[in-house]
């Protein structure tokens, strides 16, 4: 579809678009989803997502896997369930790649975590807006209460020095492992 047709159709009223500030045209997703004949009750399922840093919380993983679950059913939405052990600093996770593959079909209505920061330690906000450019809401099952700005900070400074300890301390595990072997 070129430029051209998109101005025509906006024009006639065949579609509907909202202007910015700047005068570019930009349209919804639910407009397109209007175009492609796709309704919102086809929008039915929760990717639900959940995750816990180390092997040593397995099961408070599966205790969030349960609450996770138990909030989706009792909406009475479809499930696709997506869980792992790693950080949430760890931009290598399999599964949340997954989620995110997932996310443009057009029958994904939400994703729904326990805490914000299952989805990531840091970039919590880029991720809703791109699940918003999609069309596809985010839920946090448990809001945790605003802690002052020196508390938020201090945490998040200990969050990357343990990460990158960890991926330290694990990087010269494997050197004297393959040391061994030799």
């Amino acid at each position: 579809m070129t430029r051209g047709t998109l101005r025509r159709w906006d024009a006639s009223g065949k579609l509907k678009t909202i202007r910015t500030e700047g005068g570019h045209r930009r349209i919804p997703v639910s407009e397109i989803e209007r175009l492609q004949g796709v309704s919102v009750s086809q929008r039915n399922v929760a990717l639900a997502y959940c995750r816990c840093s180390t092997q040593k919380q397995s099961e408070d993983l599966e205790r969030q896997v349960g609450r996770v679950l138990e909030y989706c059913t009792s909406n009475g939405w479809k499930i696709e369930l997506f869980k792992e052990i790693a950080s949430g600093l760890n931009d290598k996770r399999p599964q949340f790649k997954k989620l995110l593959r997932r996310l443009s079909s057009p029958d994904i209505l939400c994703v729904v975590v326990e805490y914000k920061d299952r989805i990531a330690r840091f970039g919590y906000e880029t991720f809703v807006t791109y699940c918003d450019t999609l069309g596809v809401q985010v839920i946090v099952m448990e809001q945790s209460d605003s802690k002052e700005f020196e508390q938020e900070f201090a945490e998040d400074i200990i969050s990357i020095v343990a990460s990158y300890s960890g991926k330290l301390y694990g990087r010269r595990g494997g050197r004297k492992k393959a040391k061994k072997d030799a």
